[in-house]
């Protein structure tokens, strides 16, 4: 079996990634076990977390589930889930011998059935009320007491149990994450398994967990004018939150790529329309060029869906094969890259269209066109295939 070092240097590009929930389309029917493992293996890395996807009714992909009916007092997975889990992994990398598995641990709050009402993990209020966390939802989140030094032992314990069950090659962790926890964690798993942490582009949550962590959840809303409107999100006049911009998404893309620890797994997310496809194809590309991370399109969190629900689009079936050279920054303001099999093109937000020329015929993936000149949008990108 390939070590997980060695699937992540072995993978084709693009790479996409599946976070907590996965494939939403007709095509990709997931009644089964064996169709929710075909849809899930497209991606080359995913992540669950048991209470809230089975809460949401959503049928987990690998299936461990904790053994005790407070997910937070659990010592173990339950027999049945582990080897259960245990085929679904075997089966996935028979499918995709390059994916990688990881298992999102709660740290900062969680449903009331996480804990005993008593316990002294919640956080609590000056009047003994258990404070309110994420209301998002299917039933209310309430704040865990993170700063516990006994619960931070908690976290880094179930983080262990998780890694030495064989099926998760590394941890999860939303919210931002919390540097004590994050350090506890990684003592307690050693420094082969993987540790990914939701930072979406704030490089100082980077730079305070960088000796411990081996790659960002970038979970992204950057604001443009070009961008198709989320048809629910105006009937409903809610905004998007989350809202943030492509030149922090590219810099600190970049930062995290330069910095993490090896081997390294950013994980790049911007939401959106679903028929936005400039917007798809100019987060694929950035991710291409500025990095060897994971992708992943997907609407946006307000919507009453679970989140993180999305198509598969065609433009990442591309076979580029590996990187061959790092980006360049061409004199329009365009970032070129080598694959082995193609010419990766981003052109970056608030930049004109450019011409890009080949010496010899290219296959222009998101239209199939053939050709030696194209021209490329702004805020958009593109693939071209040799042939």
């Amino acid at each position: 079996m390939k070590s997980v070092k060695a699937r992540i240097e072995s993978r084709n590009y693009p790479s996409l990634f599946q976070a907590w929930y996965g494939i939403d389309m007709p095509e990709y029917p997931q009644t089964t076990n064996e169709q929710r493992l075909q849809a899930a293996a497209k991606h080359d890395l995913l992540w669950e977390e048991p209470l809230s996807q089975l809460g949401e009714n959503v049928d987990l992909t690998l299936g461990l589930v904790w053994d005790h009916d407070n997910h937070g007092l659990a010592t173990n997975f339950t027999a049945e889930s582990l080897s259960h889990a245990l085929e679904n992994r075997k089966r996935m990398l028979e499918l995709n011998p390059n994916m990688v598995f990881l298992f999102e641990v709660r740290w900062r709050d969680a449903p009331m059935s996480f804990l005993p009402g008593n316990s002294d993990w919640w956080l609590r209020n000056e009047d003994d009320e258990i404070v309110k966390g994420w209301l998002g939802g299917w039933e209310p989140f309430f704040m865990l007491n993170y700063n516990n030094e006994e619960f931070q032992d908690n976290v880094a314990r179930q983080c262990k149990i998780a890694i030495e069950s064989g099926v998760y090659d590394g941890v999860m962790f939303d919210w931002s994450g919390n540097l004590e926890i994050i350090k506890k964690t990684r003592k307690a798993i050693g420094d082969s398994a993987l540790i990914i942490v939701n930072i979406h582009d704030d490089i100082h949550d980077g730079m305070e967990f960088q000796p411990y962590i081996n790659g960002s959840f970038m979970e992204l809303n950057p604001i443009d004018n070009l961008s198709l409107p989320v048809e629910e999100l105006v009937l409903n006049s809610k905004e998007d939150v989350n809202a943030r911009t492509w030149d922090n998404i590219r810099d600190a893309l970049v930062w995290f790529e330069d910095n993490l620890q090896e081997p390294r797994i950013n994980c790049c997310e911007v939401w959106g329309n679903r028929n936005d496809l400039s917007r798809m194809r100019a987060l694929t590309t950035l991710t291409l060029t500025h990095s060897d991370g994971y992708a992943l399109y997907a609407d946006p969190n307000p919507l009453k869906t679970p989140d993180h629900y999305h198509d598969w689009y065609s433009f990442w079936d591309a076979d580029l094969g590996k990187p061959i050279a790092k980006r360049v920054k061409r004199e329009d303001g365009a970032t070129l890259r080598e694959f082995d099999n193609g010419t990766v093109i981003y052109n970056h937000y608030g930049n004109d269209s450019v011409e890009v020329t080949f010496n010899e015929t290219r296959i222009r993936v998101s239209d199939g066109s053939v050709g030696k000149t194209f021209s490329v949008g702004g805020r958009d990108g593109d693939i071209f295939m040799k042939k």
